[in-house]
């Protein structure tokens, strides 16, 4: 298939190097014309033009790190470019309101896909994120030849809002998650406990999450201050689409309540 990518970051260059492995032509946008080595071997094509990187794909996939940066770049004159019967696949987190804002502009014969996910760069590179799909079901399996190359499973959880609303509900959990093993932590380093110890025996034990795993190599305000970057603006979201919608979260954003930009 002919694929558009926009947001060749951490997350994005991984997802489009495992789509042009698999033998999907790839035409990929560079904002910074910063060297894409291991995406160029593969045989993607890089271009400057964000019109050029959706003209004449079957699939976009835009992979940018906030709300902000998604207005930025999906003009309306993006869009216009975008071929009928194409398929836009979003997995930015962000507010639910932004995607379905975006599907309701969509030029005609153009559909939208909330594509969220979870995952590691690490878990592209084997073809395990996991992925949360909102949208019509028909344009999912129309969109799925690309999307399997660096997803798996794809669990289909509604309309387009649906799986921006899990995803929030799960960067929540893990915020939550993550407060309470570093302060269980930093309870164990002032009993007198050896911290990587520690967390060897409770990852493995009732108290275990994936959240504690973070922390084994037992540096905890290390790992603190690099989630930020990252919880910070999606706990954030999470508050900002529970309010607009009348959502009591009090107790989870409470449990949160390290990470915010409020």
């Amino acid at each position: 298939m002919k694929v558009g990518w926009i947001g060749l970051g951490q997350m994005g260059e991984p997802f489009a190097t495992k789509v042009v492995e698999a033998g999907h032509q790839l035409v990929g946008h560079s904002r910074a014309g910063k060297p894409r080595d291991a995406l160029t071997r593969a045989g993607a094509r890089l271009t400057s033009s964000l019109t050029e990187a959706v003209a004449g794909a079957e699939i976009v996939g835009v992979c940018l790190f906030d709300d902000g940066q998604v207005l930025e770049v999906l003009t309306q004159e993006v869009l216009a470019a975008m071929a009928p019967g194409a398929v836009l696949a979003l997995h930015s987190t962000g507010v639910p309101t932004l995607v379905e804002d975006l599907a309701a502009r969509a030029p005609t014969g153009v559909s939208v896909l909330d594509a969220t996910f979870s995952g590691t760069a690490q878990d592209a590179a084997v073809g395990g994120i996991r992925l949360f799909i909102g949208g019509d079901a028909a344009v999912l399996e129309r969109a799925r030849p690309v999307l399997s190359t660096y997803c798996n499973p794809i669990i289909h959880v509604g309309g387009v809002g649906a799986a921006r609303r899990l995803k929030l509900i799960n960067n929540l959990l893990f915020a939550a998650q993550v407060s309470l093993a570093a302060e269980g932590l930093k309870a164990a380093e002032q009993m007198g406990l050896p911290l990587k110890t520690a967390v060897q025996a409770l990852r493995i034990s009732s108290g275990g999450s994936f959240a504690l795993e973070r922390f084994e190599n037992g540096e905890i305000d290390v790992m603190l201050e690099r989630l930020a970057h990252y919880l910070d603006k999606d706990v954030s979201a999470a508050r900002a689409a529970a309010k607009a919608e009348g959502l009591d979260l009090q107790l989870l954003s409470a449990a949160a309540a390290r990470w915010s930009l409020d």
